[in-house]
């Protein structure tokens, strides 16, 4: 039970900072103004965290935890390939569908976009559970994941929102979309807590899984703005203290 909610209350306060970021479009200024600067800043601060807090909170300890086992490593790197397959798989079952409906409406295409939400929030909830539920193992690193989380679902469920309402939604429905992807990472901070309650020997690999699946959404977000700056984007200023800032914690709750 004290593995379950762990995990409900990871989930629940990394999905209801989506929520908190997606508050501004009940605002006119909001749906006007949809490039504030402080969003992209976030972002890409955001990126760099969730980054840096996938290798060094969940699949370092996973690695860590293993001793000298060579077996055990090699079962931690196959989680962690299994968690960005995972991803990716499901990315292109989303991207499939989404070719073959074409698109023909705002509701379709609102539909598919929060289904491409879900998917990318699913993992952040599984390792906010999964890192709560193993308090022995994460130490203080379990902070560190749920801080860098949370940072980057705030202007996330901004962005989630301002999408809905360039589809014609209205912005009330906009919100609700975007606190119904928030609602997903609540079940997968469930799921991380239930998995680590049932079968303990198993936190590391679960670990290891949502850290690949983490990577596999971050890449991703990497990969698109990397095309459009010819590798630069990794030098940003804000990316790297995105990076730094999570040594740091670690190193503060250490």
């Amino acid at each position: 039970m004290e593995f379950l909610l762990r995990g409900l209350l990871a989930g629940l306060a990394t999905g209801l900072s989506t929520v908190v970021g997606a508050l501004p479009i009940l605002r006119e200024k909001a749906q006007k103004n949809p490039r504030w600067p402080w969003l992209h800043l976030n972002l890409d601060f955001a990126i760099g965290m969730m980054l840096a807090a996938a290798a060094f909170n969940l699949i370092a300890p996973a690695f860590t935890s293993q001793g000298n086992s060579t077996l055990g490593y090699f079962y931690v790197l196959i989680c962690v390939l299994l968690g960005a397959g995972f991803i990716y798989s499901m990315g292109l079952v989303i991207g499939n569908h989404s070719e073959a409906k074409g698109h023909s409406n705002a509701q379709t295409k609102a539909w598919l976009f929060v289904s491409a939400m879900m998917l990318h929030n699913l993992p952040e909830g599984l390792a906010s559970g999964a890192a709560f539920g193993a308090p022995a193992l994460m130490q203080g690193g379990a902070w560190t994941v749920l801080g860098a989380i949370m940072f980057q679902n705030v202007p996330e469920g901004l962005a989630t929102a301002l999408a809905f309402t360039s589809l014609g939604m209205s912005r009330r429905k906009a919100f609700a979309g975007a606190a119904l992807t928030g609602f997903v990472e609540l079940c997968g901070g469930v799921m991380g807590g239930v998995f680590s309650s049932i079968v303990h020997n198993s936190l590391p690999y679960i670990l290891a899984f949502a850290g690949g699946a983490m990577i596999s959404v971050t890449l991703d977000e990497i990969i698109q703005q990397i095309r459009g700056t010819n590798f630069s984007y990794i030098l940003r200023m804000q990316f790297l203290m995105g990076a730094f800032s999570v040594l740091l914690m670690n190193w503060m709750v250490g």
